[in-house]
């Protein structure tokens, strides 16, 4: 202590310097592309999920399911289970249901039948 402060009575604190808390913001290239792509990713995850839950919502509703037997074939499960109408439009549904590209079955294949 110096001795103009012992004689006033009070003590002078030293000038206080500014204290920086936060830490200055910089920015790093390598993970800020890393978390921008991790950010896309994330946002096409959810945008596919989205996108495949709708599809299906909207698509065509799926109708009865059976099984084909030993010497089935389109034409003669369209004509059993749709005798009223032409059984070629029947053979088209259940063909584009069940993604089959052509006509062929198996038995003990399962099919979907349009309602």
């Amino acid at each position: 202590m110096n001795t103009t402060e012992i004689r006033t009575g009070e003590i002078r604190l030293g000038t206080v310097k500014y204290v920086r808390l936060r830490k200055r913001w910089r920015w790093n290239p390598r993970k800020g592309i890393t978390n921008l792509v991790l950010l896309i990713f994330l946002l096409l995850f959810v945008f596919m999920a989205f996108y495949y839950s709708a599809v299906k919502s909207q698509g065509q509703a799926l109708g009865r399911l059976i099984t084909v037997e030993k010497g089935d074939t389109l034409w003669a499960i369209a004509r059993r289970h749709y005798p009223k109408t032409d059984p070629r439009k029947p053979i088209a549904e259940i063909q584009k249901l069940n993604s089959l590209k052509t006509s062929q079955i198996y038995a003990g294949q399962t099919l979907y039948l349009p309602q």
